[in-house]
């Protein structure tokens, strides 16, 4: 996404813009806002919820994002928005993900350090700081901390290949096509949603 190429073309007296090959930014939604200018400050993040499925807000998939204040956003890239891994946690080992069904592995596809476990009973999510077995992740939250994220056992998770883009400077405009923005590893305290 991008803004459309100025062609300097005065038609009835305004420079137009180009739109061949070019998207042109036609709406926008504020997910997160920090400032209580107009309401309360406002966090439609969501750790669980794509942007589709959010009933707060208007938004949709296939977001570009505006970021106000500098910091870290962690996303769904609308190319990577399957669940790499889904099944119920089984095991209540602290600080573990332990599906006794499942197929973990470092092979091409598989689930590797970084990608984010969310546990859907409850919405906490934390990043996999190891594939310990087969069966079995190691989980931490944004600091390295153990993180304790499924800790009743027989709780719904799905796994994804989020990017956590960090020291996002403010006012920046990122021209990637998101599905998600995770409340976990998101620090700015302005996005707006860009179509």
């Amino acid at each position: 996404m991008a803004y459309g190429d100025i062609t300097n073309e005065l038609v009835n007296g305004y420079v137009t813009r180009n739109n061949t090959g070019v998207e042109t930014i036609t709406a926008a939604v504020v997910l997160k806002d920090g400032s209580t200018k107009g309401s309360a400050a406002i966090d439609f993040t969501s750790n669980t919820l794509d942007l589709d499925n959010l009933t707060a807000i208007q938004a949709k998939n296939s977001a570009g994002l505006y970021i106000g204040t500098a910091g870290d956003v962690c996303v769904l890239l609308s190319g990577q928005n399957a669940p790499i891994a889904t099944g119920t946690a089984d095991g209540n080992t602290a600080n573990k993900l332990i599906d006794s069904g499942a197929t973990f592995s470092l092979a091409k596809g598989g689930v590797q350090k970084r990608d984010i476990a969310v546990n859907m009973t409850d919405s906490a999510a934390a990043f996999v700081a190891a594939v310990d077995s087969t069966t079995t992740l190691s989980l931490v939250d944004v600091s390295n901390s153990n993180s304790d994220t499924f800790p009743d056992g027989n709780e719904l998770y799905e796994i994804y290949r989020a990017v956590l883009f960090q020291n996002v400077a403010a006012g920046s405009l990122l021209p990637i096509s998101v599905d998600r923005v995770f409340t976990l590893g998101t620090t700015t305290t302005d996005i707006i949603l860009l179509y």
